[in-house]
């Protein structure tokens, strides 16, 4: 399984906070959301940022390091170490919910009907509830496919990402932080891909209304013809 505590010193210059990332949630969310959960919340920045615009946060993330960097940076909120399957065992009620950077693939589709009836019983009526995956629908159509290069800023470092291996059931997804041809970090671990329309159904046999499908956080329309996003905005029936 891959870790991302292994290349814990490089994390934030690779996944860093977006602004348009946090415009788009806040903007979904109801006008009497006081509670927010994210889950597989990494190091905490989009908590930290709702926890000091007044909401009350929650981030999850089953890795033990991510988590720890979180409540240090952001003592404001609370974070826990857990997996979204787990969500079930979470005490109150959330107003908004969101599941972003394609954490969502490592579930398998056949659980989330039972994780999703257990996030529906920690969400109050009307909540917002947001997921981010890779699209797809582009990429169940290739044989496989390689992200564009990340260059690490400030530095000499390209982070590496591609699918070598893609089927209907699972796709192997390896990384890769490279200082020219020397390798830093690798790792590998399976994902669960599934089509958009598959994801919808889901939610709507477990609670939730389809409310948008945007291809970026910037707004962009979703095209399943595109090597682009997915954003799934669903309300809590």
């Amino acid at each position: 399984m891959f870790i991302h505590s292994e290349f814990a010193d490089y994390y934030d210059a690779i996944f860093p906070f977006e602004e348009e990332t946090y415009s788009f949630l806040r903007d979904r969310f109801p006008s009497d959301a006081a509670r927010v959960l994210d889950l597989g919340c990494g190091t905490g920045d989009y908590c930290g940022r709702f926890a000091s615009r007044g909401y009350e946060t929650l981030g999850i993330d089953l890795d033990p390091w991510m988590v720890e960097r979180a409540a240090k940076r952001y003592p404001a909120s609370k974070f826990m170490v857990l997996g979204m399957q787990d969500v079930g065992t979470l005490t109150g009620s959330f107003g908004a919910a969101y599941c972003i950077g394609n954490v969502g693939a490592y579930l398998a589709l056949h659980r989330w009907s039972d994780f999703l009836w257990a996030l529906r019983e920690r969400l109050t009526m009307g909540a917002a509830w947001v997921v981010q995956t890779v699209n797809w629908d582009f990429i169940l159509g290739q044989e496989a496919y390689r992200f564009p290069d990340v260059p690490v800023e400030g530095t000499s470092l390209v982070f590496e990402r591609s699918y070598p291996e893609i089927s209907e059931e699972k796709a192997l997804f390896k990384m890769r932080l490279r200082d020219g041809e020397r390798s830093v970090f690798e790792g590998e671990t399976v994902l669960f891909p599934a089509r958009s329309e598959d994801y919808i159904h889901v939610h709507r046999e477990s609670g939730f209304e389809f409310i948008e499908h945007k291809g970026s956080f910037a707004e962009a329309a979703f095209d399943p013809d595109e090597a682009s996003g997915s954003i799934l905005v669903f309300r809590r029936l």
